[in-house]
């Protein structure tokens, strides 16, 4: 395009094309409809793959290790749809491909081939075509696939393990897990690249080349597509110990610390999704029905299982190198993790999430279908030295003249690093200094003060119509920029090396998981059920409810609010939480400080009745969010908050409370807001420093999931004073080793200052053998399915240990769990997870009315019991430890004794 050809455009705006509002052309249902098949009866399609037989039939390989067809994918009416089962009995398949007529599937642990050997439409025969990679049994042992190259080789990616207890470090612990593999038509197995996380998608662009897309973890900053290369490292370093320079010296991969290659090796993303857009990156197919799927020929179409959408992306070579940019779509699809065009141009959706918390419909097949009408949209990008060309599928409007404010960007990178996932990092703004538009109308370049490589820049287009007045129906793209077209090369990433981050030991220190185990023991919940939900499909303003425990429901009749039996103040809380359309709920801290949950959509920023507002009173105005950070009814949202209590002194309140952050989904809406008072939904009058939280259930039907808090130190100091009180001592001083009772034969260990016990039953015993009323305390910890106790007041003769038990348990097939008083309080919710330090406190007083005994777990008072029959007097203080396959760890086990 020469200047000659350009008009410059101005400040001034054209009469009439951007003035009022445009007529409502922004439906994507205008242009690409979305339909839901309808699926055998009893039977739940969970996708992993899809392929078209030479007859048009849709094969679809299942996570529950099925195989169906599909015999009219193109049918009129998707309630005609005919489905047959083909084959069962596989494990997990995640890629199916169709290769002369036989079906290929890749299982865990093997690429598969189906033969219908007497054509009866059923499978006869199931060979084994390769299986030249292991197993270790852990649950995150994906295989995915399955693209063929030019030459007939299959591609599979082997997604790595994440084992108990640090869950979040990826392992290869068996041979070839992080990596792509290719496989021959005869079965012989080449590993092709490594350092994948969790490769989920493999696919193919229009010139052949192969792609994976990867997914946010330790080492893997958002969701990125990678142009695979033979040889190549792509990150995450745990697969380099199948490496023959790590078999050779021996070397183990650090779960922690950058590996070497790691700065000279590493290939770059050609796309960084950003993470609102992506959370769960399926496979993607490339568009070659030559225009019978609209004005998109050879772009990628990317499947995105969490916010249930579907990506539309290219890419161009900058300096040799596969580089490009990336906008949504189509929307409210489902939990897409699979994508195929059929020859007829009808994209179809394979759905599944196994319970990860996508956009209903959790599972299923979709299709998506051009309506013959073209959307104004960005049809591809340009990267050039100071900024970018963007085509559009039509001319904009007659006589478009725009101001500088017609784009508007920033760039930002990202941290590699151990951690899951990582914020944008050093966003900073570029100035527009031009806006050029072709004499076609069809082309805007953008100028700009210049562009950073090895960065991500995120572009919207602002104000721009159409001839016929509809704006843009996607007006916003994110562009990796690994190079630019000229000047010197950068060794740069988009994703840097920073030094590693402080370890942690679970990640869960310090939480109350308040709704694992069983979910209504810590809560007043009448009329709520722990079930399955998802937004129903014929009307959306309900949940279809099915068995499960993967949402707490408020689906019975009348149902109460969701209301903590344990009070907070400063806090840290955690939830996800789905509406159906016209929802609202909402999440009232200390059951007075209301944080809005409504179905918002559409809401702008600064209107009113937006999600994640904090809803005012009559003395005091409603907060808005930043920015309307609610999606879809039907979609989980993950919400963190981070809350002070207000402090109250003799004379009235000396502070309000705060909200010192909500995030949405990993982004913060509000930060720093003081609340002058009540909430108008408030259940109470007045404030206090603490109270329960209060899931609002008497509106609309709500879900919510994982539910945890964390009291702050501020606001939750020791439940007993120490000013004035008799100093602590060690239950079992180390100088004593020697002298330490011990019963039974588990095996104890001191290990500088922690306590260990595996081994069979056994318990370690004070000598001291008169503790009558006294304060404990410890830091405790018990592996994934162990069991143990504190008990006190344990009785003479010790062959049998007898007293009060607070129990220590998390996954063991015992009703009471941790925080129980054994036989006599029992909490039966899984507040501490396996393999996670937390604080045990025990108060024992000989009172009037009998032995009254308090248990507190990180903070909170759990047990509250008064033994009235004062079962055990005064006696020992011992640690049992339950079971041969229990590990428990204790550290700094401390008495106070007051009497």
């Amino acid at each position: 395009m020469s200047p000659s050809r350009l008009i410059v455009l101005l400040l001034v705006l054209a009469p009439g094309i951007l003035a009022g509002a445009p007529p409502s052309f922004e439906d994507e249902n205008d242009y690409y409809t979305v339909e839901q098949f309808p699926v055998p009866p009893g039977e739940r399609l969970e996708i992993g793959g899809m392929g078209f037989l030479p007859g048009g039939e849709l094969a679809v390989a299942t996570r529950r290790g099925q195989v169906w067809i599909l015999e009219n994918p193109e049918v009129e009416d998707v309630e005609d749809a005919r489905w047959r089962l083909f084959a069962e009995g596989m494990w997990e398949g995640l890629g199916l491909n169709v290769v002369d007529g036989d079906i290929h599937v890749v299982q865990r642990g093997e690429l598969s081939r189906l033969r219908d050997l007497d054509g009866d439409g059923l499978c006869d025969q199931i060979d084994t075509l390769c299986d030249d990679w292991g197993l270790s049994g852990n649950y995150h042992e994906f295989a995915f696939g399955l693209p063929r190259d030019d030459a007939g080789n299959f591609f599979v990616t082997l997604n790595v393990a994440f084992f108990n207890p640090q869950w979040w470090h990826g392992k290869s612990a068996v041979p070839y897990r992080g990596w792509a593999l290719r496989i021959s038509p005869e079965g012989e197995m080449t590993p092709w690249a490594k350092g994948f996380r969790s490769p989920s998608g493999v696919g193919k662009n229009a010139q052949g080349d192969i792609f994976i897309t990867d997914n946010q973890g330790d080492w893997c900053a958002s969701s990125p597509i990678y142009h695979l290369v033979r040889d190549g490292f792509y990150g995450h370093p745990a697969s380099l110990e199948w490496t023959a320079e790590y078999r050779t010296s021996g070397t183990l991969a650090s779960d922690e610390v950058p590996p070497p290659a790691a700065a000279t090796q590493r290939r770059p993303a050609a796309v960084w999704i950003p993470y609102e857009w992506s959370r769960s990156t399926g496979n993607m197919v490339h568009d070659s029905t030559g225009g019978a799927f609209g004005p998109f020929a050879d772009d990628l179409f990317v499947a995105e299982l969490t916010n249930g959408m579907v990506l539309r992306c290219n890419m161009e070579k900058v300096r040799g190198e596969y580089q490009g940019w990336i906008q949504p779509f189509r929307q409210d699809v489902g939990s897409v993790a699979r994508v195929l065009f059929s020859p007829q141009g009808t994209l179809f959706c394979g759905m599944t999430n196994r319970g990860w918390g996508g956009r209903a419909p959790a599972d299923g097949l979709a299709r998506i279908r051009w309506t013959g009408r073209s959307p104004l949209e960005i049809q591809d990008v340009h990267l050039l030295q100071d900024g970018f060309d963007v085509a559009f599928t039509k001319p904009l409007a007659a006589g478009t003249a725009l101001s500088l404010d017609c784009a508007s960007l920033y760039q930002y990178d990202y941290n590699y690093w151990w951690e899951y996932g990582s914020p944008p990092q050093h966003r900073t703004s570029v100035e527009v200094t031009g806006c050029v538009l072709s004499e076609d109308r069809t082309h805007l370049r953008i100028q700009t003060t210049g562009l950073t490589p090895a960065m991500v820049a995120r572009v919207k287009l602002n104000g721009l119509l159409g001839a016929q007045g509809q704006p843009l129906l996607h007006p916003e793209f994110a562009y990796t920029i690994n190079q630019l077209p000229e000047g010197p090369l950068t060794n740069q990433h988009v994703s840097k090396i920073v030094p590693p981050p402080p370890s942690k030991e679970s990640g869960q220190e310090g939480w109350l998981m308040l709704s694992w185990g069983d979910p209504m023991d810590r809560f007043s919940s009448e009329g709520w059920e722990l079930v399955n939900a998802e937004i129903a499909r014929d009307e959306g303003t309900h949940f279809d409810i099915t068995v499960g425990n993967g949402a707490l429901v408020n689906a019975g009749d009348q149902p109460s609010h969701y209301t903590t039996k344990n009070s907070f103040g400063d806090c840290e809380l955690h939830l996800g939480f789905m509406l159906p359309e016209g929802g609202r709920s909402g999440i009232l801290l200390m059951g007075r400080y209301e944080v809005a949950l409504i179905d918002s959509p559409k809401g702008k920023e600064g209107e009113t009745g937006l999600c994640f507002s904090i809803n005012g009173a009559e003395s005091w105005d409603t907060i808005a969010p930043r920015f309307n950070a609610y999606r879809h009814a039907g979609e989980w949202h993950e919400v963190d908050l981070r809350f002070r209590a207000p402090r109250l002194g003799k004379d009235g309140k000396v502070s309000d409370a705060r909200f010192e952050q909500i995030l949405v989904d990993g982004r913060t809406v509000l930060e720093g807001v003081n609340v002058p008072g009540v909430s108008a939904t408030s259940i109470y009058e007045t404030e206090a420093p603490v109270g329960p939280v209060v899931l609002w259930g008497e509106g609309s039907e709500v879900a919510f999931r994982d539910i945890r808090v964390r009291p702050t130190e501020r606001g939750h100091p020791s439940p007993l004073p120490r000013t004035g009180s008799p100093k602590w001592s060690p239950v079992f001083p180390e100088e004593q080793f020697d002298d330490w009772i011990l019963t039974g034969d588990a095996e104890w260990e001191l290990d500088d200052v922690t306590l260990v016990a595996s081994g069979p039953k056994g318990a370690l015993i004070s000598t001291r053998n008169d503790y009558r009323s006294f304060d404990l305390r410890a830091r405790v910890k018990i592996s994934d399915g162990g069991q143990a106790s504190l008990i006190f007041r344990v009785q003479d003769p010790l062959e049998v240990v007898e007293g009060y038990a607070a129990l220590i348990n998390s996954t063991f097939p015992n009703m009471e769990k941790t925080g129980s008083l054994a036989g006599l309080n029992s909490i039966r919710a899984q507040l501490i997870p396996s393999d996670t330090w937390f604080n045990y406190f025990v108060s024992v007083r000989e009172v009037e009315g009998g032995t009254h005994i308090r248990i507190w777990v990180n903070g909170v008072m759990l047990t509250d019991y008064m033994d009235v029959e004062r079962r055990f007097g005064p006696g020992h203080i011992a640690i049992e430890h339950g079971h041969a396959a229990s590990t428990v760890s204790v550290e700094a086990l401390e008495v106070r004794v007051v009497d």
